[in-house]
This record gives structure tokens, sequence and C-alpha cells, in this order.
């Protein structure tokens, strides 16, 4: 069976546009009950987001704020435009241009959907929607990947796997990529294989979250989704292991080249 990681990679595979222009992607913050200011595990998920944010390929950010469906209209109006400038602020600290910030607008409150749940919605409909238009480059690998002169412990780094801010969710044009990637795995069944995910900006010994299953694994979860792949596709299991190496080995060239996937040649099959 299918895991939901493989199920999103084969998703994106089949929308994939032949041109390449320019990419949206949403991430949403959280707030207390009349607050306007980020609450401690939200402030922390910020900073990780900040992290994995490349500021030269921003096109535009707009900015969303949003209350729930208590109190009156006026004060939720000025409530959501409090916290959608919260957000911009927190942008500007962290050294994001101010004009790259092109739409900022307080949308209010947010009506129930439904009479169940009401906490939950509630807490989800507290929110700043930060939207991010980026551009988006087509990518490439070449065949060399995996030369026939490799040995044990050498590894390759792969440089036009990408994933989503803070989640083990491949981006769409990383897909044809992985797929040639795959192609050379295939062909070169001399070496057995580790997949080695790697993340930045953390003290040595602890992972970051994946915000996009809840748990504390961000380097290994990325591996692993790679390794799935590879099984779905073909490559035999028995010369595949993966790891997550939290942010234990930086390569000391800038944040950007920290957040990698490698791939280390763990077994020569004669």
């Amino acid at each position: 069976m299918l895991n939901k990681g493989i199920i999103l990679i084969l998703f994106l595979y089949c929308c994939i546009s032949i041109t390449y222009a320019q990419k949206k992607k949403t991430t949403s913050f959280f707030f207390d009950t009349d607050r306007s200011v980020l609450y401690e595990t939200q402030q922390e998920a910020f900073a990780q987001f900040i992290t994995e944010l490349d500021s030269t390929e921003i096109i535009a950010i707009s900015i969303f704020g949003y209350c729930d469906d208590r109190g009156r209209k006026g004060y939720n109006d000025t409530l959501s435009v409090k916290r959608a400038n919260h957000i911009k602020g927190l942008l500007m600290e962290k050294g994001i241009n101010a004009e790259k910030v092109t739409f900022l607008n307080g949308n209010g409150k947010i009506d129930l959907k439904e009479p169940k749940n009401i906490d939950e919605q509630r807490s989800f409909n507290r929110r700043v929607d930060l939207v991010i238009s980026y551009t988006q480059k087509k990518l490439s690998t070449e065949s060399s990947v995996l030369s026939d002169t490799l040995k044990v412990g050498d590894k390759i780094i792969l440089e036009n796997i990408l994933f989503e801010n803070s989640r083990s969710v491949l981006l769409e044009e990383s897909i044809p990529v992985l797929e040639q990637i795959t192609a050379v795995i295939k062909e070169k069944k001399q070496y057995n294989i580790a997949i080695l995910g790697h993340i930045c900006c953390n003290p040595p010994g602890r992972d970051v979250k994946d915000f996009e299953t809840g748990e504390y694994n961000l380097s290994q979860a990325r591996a692993k989704i790679i390794y799935d792949y590879l099984i779905y596709k073909g490559v035999d299991k028995k010369r595949l292991t993966y790891k997550g190496m939290m942010a234990d080995y930086p390569l000391g060239r800038g944040e950007k080249n920290d957040r990698r996937v490698e791939l280390q040649i763990t077994g020569i099959n004669k």
C-alpha cells in the first residue's frame, strides 16, 4: 500500500506543466484569543519557517489576517489587521525587504462551518495566511550523479531535490529530477546507497518539527520520502537505507547548503 508521501509525489508528477514561471505557497500561523502576537510555540514555528525561506527566490508576499466568529465586527476587523502586521513585522526583523510585501489585509472574522468541533474551528480561524510567490525554475540533473569510480563512504549531494518549507513534501519541480536520479540508481546496480537527510540552524543532536506530520524528525522524514520513492520505482530495497542527520554536519557554505539530501555509498556489489 502506498504511503501518503508517495501518493503526493505521484500527484505532483502528473500535474507538472511544461513551462515553469512562478508558484505560490501558503503557510499559516495561529494566535490565541484576542491576541495579535504569536504565542510561544507559533513563534518557534515561525523561526523554523524563516530558516528555510530563500528570500532570493521571492517575487511577492501577501498577508491575510483572520479572527474567529466571536466579538464585534469592528473589533475583529482591527484585530485581523494587527495580526497581519505582526507577521509582516517579523518578516522585516528577519531581513525580508518590505517592498516584497505587495498586499496586506485584515479579513475579519471567519464564521463556523458546522455546529461541532467548535473549539478546533475557532483555533484554526485565528490565524494569518502568508502567501509567498516564488520564481520557479526548471531543475535538471546529469546521469553522472553516480560515476563508476566511487568508493565506500563517498557522498553525493543532490543539489536539486527541494522541499516545502519545514515539511517533508517535495516541491513539484523536483519530481522530474528525482525521476532521473532513480533511473541512474537503477542502472548503477553495483552501489548500495544510504539516503541522508540534513537540516540547518539547529543545535547538534536535535531534529526539528515536520509540519506535515507534527513529528520532530524532519531530516529523517525527508530522507525516507526519497527512500520510499526509489523502492516504489523498482530499486532493490536491499541496496537502500535512510537516516536523518539532523543539523550535525554543516558544510560551512551557508544555510541553503546545509539543508540537503545526500547519497552515500555504503557498499559495492561485485
